[in-house]
């Protein structure tokens, strides 16, 4: 204990250098946190450039594939006719060694499927010739009819859609198409291959491990393909209505961010909802066939080019949480070097603060039951007496609930008080859990309870918060040794009105009603009521 007369020189110096150290955490905390936001930033753009790169390997296999396909099936009619158990057979062989093809289809000139191969829960099938469809409404198909022999048409990644409704559960889909030549040179139909994206951009997603971020794939009109918000993703497959459309666009959420994709191919910039990171996937079909037709070469064209981006944001609420976690670090290593400049005043702060804790511990005891921790008669008592007051002051209703367990002297008399125990603090847990924490349960003697409801309108919503306690006591309680007993209970319930006089009034009514549910039966409810006597439930 220092003396007065030299505590104001020490309480000085302690300040002064409690001040420096702040000043000096204040700059590394300063300097952690630039250091911090530019290595995340750095992190961002190594993301997205990952996910470009995994999105343009994905291209190459399907347009290859499409290709030689059509040239194969082009070479063989050109021989001879089109033999469609032939094609069926390369089709199907074709579908049967490539598993990331759902649909392997062969269509005619006007849009009409003529082979067709499914891949459903791991296996192949022939669709049936009545179940073949006409696809020459799709725009995939009409865009495939503008191409010359060797192009390739890819479809935007869309969801599949059969009989003109979109496949449940939803699969992304990007369809290549390529035209099949016969005799003559002429034209009888197309190759189109069925690309089931699901496993692209599940590794899209997964390639880079890092949580802190909303990992993003726009198409070329700014509408979500993957985001961790899934009601959000596809919506242009379902709505027709341009500003509803609209209004689910990433443009429309972020239009800042959004200009910016337009005019920069990648880049980086933070706003008020975050950091954002973009980078535009435009994928280069790298595998080139030749057919030497008159010194003629048919290079890789896509009638529809893509343009993804690729978005990673981290919100504003992220980047504060982030600094905010710097700053308790600098905070405790500012509070640390301060306690031990101040070594000398810990003990009197660790002698105040036993003294406190010695003076909550003494209030909990004199507020809470010893066995159950709930709330004991004095306390309930006096927070009842306030609800009164409050009620009478400004009409604010509540609701008082008597509970008495019914035929707890047996549990005491055949398996021992300990089992008793047990017990009681089950249905303190019981009480605990069906109710709001604003409400206050209480044990007020050896095997009865009371529960203060505050703000009930009426007795309706305690009778269901009684009815739930009920149902909940049918659960067996667990005593030692593998007995088991079952918890009956009778509940009585009274609601503040202006005729009551005291919170003992209110607890006697309540006691009444309790003893009424007793009377008529036991395990049940009743509440009170002036104009006849309480009613069971």
């Amino acid at each position: 204990m220092l003396s007065a007369r030299f505590l104001k020189p020490y309480l000085v110096v302690v300040c002064t250098c409690c001040y420096v150290i702040f000043l000096a955490i204040t700059l590394v905390y300063q300097d952690k946190v630039a250091s911090k936001e530019e290595l995340l930033m750095v992190d961002q753009k190594r993301a997205v450039s990952i996910r470009k790169n995994s999105l343009m390997g994905d291209f190459d296999i399907p347009f290859a594939d499409v290709r030689l396909l059509a040239e194969i099936l082009t070479n063989r009619s050109q021989q001879t006719a089109f033999d469609e158990d032939e094609a069926r057979s390369l089709l199907y062989s074709f579908a049967d060694n490539k598993r990331d093809y759902g649909q392997v289809r062969f269509l005619d000139i006007h849009g009409k499927e003529i082979i067709r191969i499914n891949r459903g829960q791991g296996t192949m099938y022939q669709v049936a010739q009545d179940k073949l469809q006409e696809k020459a409404h799709r725009g995939y198909i009409q865009s495939s009819s503008k191409l010359e022999r060797g192009e390739v048409y890819v479809s935007p990644l869309d969801l599949n859609i059969e009989n003109k409704q979109v496949e449940v559960p939803y699969e992304p889909v990007i369809r290549f198409t390529s035209p099949v030549y016969g005799v003559g040179n002429t034209r009888i139909g197309l190759v189109a291959l069925n690309f089931y994206a699901a496993n692209m951009l599940d590794n899209f997603q997964s390639v880079v491990s890092e949580s802190l971020s909303n990992v993003m794939l726009l198409n070329d009109q700014g509408y979500w393909l993957v985001s961790d918000d899934q009601k959000l993703c596809w919506s242009f497959m379902f709505l027709q209505e341009e500003q509803s459309l609209y209004k689910t666009s990433f443009a429309f959420h972020y239009p800042e961010v959004w200009k910016l994709t337009q005019e920069n191919p990648s880049g980086q910039t933070r706003n008020e909802k975050g950091l954002f990171t973009w980078t535009t996937v435009n994928p280069i079909f790298s595998i080139i066939l030749k057919n030497v037709q008159g010194q003629r070469a048919y290079p890789a064209v896509s009638v529809n080019p893509y343009h993804w981006v690729v978005v990673q944001h981290v919100s504003e609420q992220q980047l504060v949480a982030m600094e905010n976690e710097i700053y308790r670090i600098c905070a405790w290593a500012w509070g640390i070097l301060c306690i031990v400049t101040a070594v000398a005043l810990w003990f009197t702060f660790l002698s105040a603060q036993q003294s406190q804790e010695h003076r909550e511990e003494l209030e909990v005891l004199a507020h809470n039951d010893w066995l159950t921790g709930l709330s004991n008669l004095p306390h309930v008592f006096s927070k009842l007496e306030a609800a009164c007051m409050r009620a009478a002051q400004s009409a604010v209703p509540f609701s008082l609930m008597y509970i008495d367990l019914d035929d707890f002297k047996f549990v005491n008399d055949r398996f021992g008080h300990e089992a008793g125990n047990i017990v009681l603090r089950h249905v303190a847990t019981v009480l605990r859990k069906h109710v709001r924490m604003t409400d206050t349960v209480a044990r007020i003697g050896g095997d009865e309870y009371v529960i203060l409801l505050e703000n009930l309108a009426d007795t309706s919503k305690a009778e269901e918060i009684a009815a739930q306690l009920l149902v909940a006591f049918e659960e067996p309680v667990a005593l030692e040794y593998g007995n088991r007993v079952y918890v009956k209970a009778s509940i009585g319930i009274a609601a503040w009105s202006q005729d009551v006089v005291s919170a003992d009034d209110l607890m006697k009514r309540a006691d009444v009603a309790m003893y009424n549910a007793k009377h008529g039966g036991k395990n049940r409810i009743a509440v009170f009521s002036h104009e006849k006597e309480p009613v069971a439930v």
